[in-house]
């Protein structure tokens, strides 16, 4: 028999064990198994479904009315189904929001805020609303500038380990990357402006980026945008100024369905909750083998980040749990140690396995604490 690609040898390795990769969540068995069928060959295949066909403008349709109720969406707001990426989005941001301002600020909250701040200094003056580091300081303690055109927050520092679990009102609009806890929490959009995801973490497989935005925000973008960056030409267009991300689209409309039909996003935020508890005791329990930098009020349920005493505690760790089946483990390159993703599709099993495995290591290898 020949070796299999490597391709092949990821996917056998996922089928044997638990994935817990932070670049993108795994699919629910029951979806995945809809999405295969929709892509069998030949005519009818989401595959080679037009964009400009009834049946896609049905299914675009029906996936926003089910993500407006799923986040009880007001009128106001437009939804975009955007290609490109939530880094994308990092650019386009100022250049569809800055207007006749020159002035944005920026909450510091971990990797993925510098990477948006620093791709935002391209285009504006960004001041620095808060400083959060291991600890989200309260909202008296931020400092936003007044003469920007909005404020932005990664929500969820799957880096770092850090979630603004709750969201501010601000003097200025709020816009949220919500890439990795988005539909895995409700949201206030009282509070919020703008909200953008990529779709590859909670609802879907990369692709697709979501763009919900308050209209009153639309047609402030700068000359030199493209318009098919242009958020209010795209809202115009109803999203396909351009070829959308047919594929994404189809599997972000299993996914959300699915997500309904087993109660909807408080459910999945009781999930998230209680299987990053359950990571958390273990953890704990293990307190002279495990360091969790994040102070606990802002830790994340997304995405509990910790540490070993050092590089060669951490590989070690890494090694058990692949030989244990529990998979992608490994922490950010930018930032080390150890990441754990639980995002909508993760199945409790898996959780289970992590737990167990956690426990038993920190008997087995662990340094005792004092």
């Amino acid at each position: 028999m020949a070796s299999p690609s490597l391709a092949e040898a990821a996917v056998l390795r996922n089928v044997s064990g638990f994935s817990f990769s932070a670049a993108a969540g795994p699919l629910p068995d029951e979806v995945a198994a809809d999405v295969a069928a929709a892509c069998r060959a030949g005519r009818g295949s989401v595959l080679s479904l037009p964009f400009t066909s009834p049946a896609f403008r049905a299914l675009q349709e029906e996936t926003e009315a089910c993500l407006r109720r799923l986040l009880a969406i007001p009128d106001r707001f437009r939804v975009l189904f955007l290609a490109g990426g939530a880094s994308a989005q990092f650019a386009l941001l100022p250049l569809n929001l800055l207007g006749t301002a020159r002035q944005a600020s920026y909450v510091d909250g971990g990797h993925w805020s510098r990477r948006a701040i620093a791709e935002a200094r391209r285009y504006a003056e960004v001041s620095i609303a808060v400083q959060a580091s291991g600890r989200i300081p309260d909202v008296g303690e931020w400092r936003v500038d007044p003469r920007a055109a909005y404020c932005h927050v990664t929500s969820n520092e799957t880096a770092d380990g850090l979630q603004f679990r709750e969201l501010p009102v601000l003097p200025v609009p709020l816009v949220a990357d919500m890439t990795s806890d988005l539909l895995m929490r409700p949201l206030d959009f009282a509070r919020l402006s703008l909200v953008y995801a990529g779709a590859q973490k909670t609802i879907g497989t990369p692709g697709l980026t979501l763009v919900i935005v308050d209209e009153r925000l639309l047609g402030r973008a700068r000359p030199e945008t493209p318009r098919v960056m242009d958020y209010a030409a795209q809202a115009a267009a109803d999203s396909r100024l351009c070829t959308p991300p047919v594929f994404p689209i189809f599997v972000a409309h299993r996914m959300l369905h699915w997500i309904e039909a087993r109660g909807g996003v408080a459910v999945m935020a009781e999930a998230a909750r209680r299987r990053s508890d359950a990571v958390y005791a273990a953890l704990a329990e293990g307190a002279g083998t495990y360091v969790m930098p994040v102070d606990r009020a802002s830790r994340s349920h997304v995405n509990p980040c910790f540490r070993l005493a050092d590089e060669a505690q951490t590989a070690l760790c890494l090694q058990a749990a692949e030989a244990a089946g529990l998979h992608d483990l490994r922490g950010h390159p930018d930032v080390g140690g150890v990441r754990v993703s639980l995002y909508n599709g993760v199945a409790d099993a898996a959780v289970d396995a992590l737990v167990a495995f956690l426990r038993a290591f920190a008997r087995r290898h662990g340094l005792r604490a004092a």
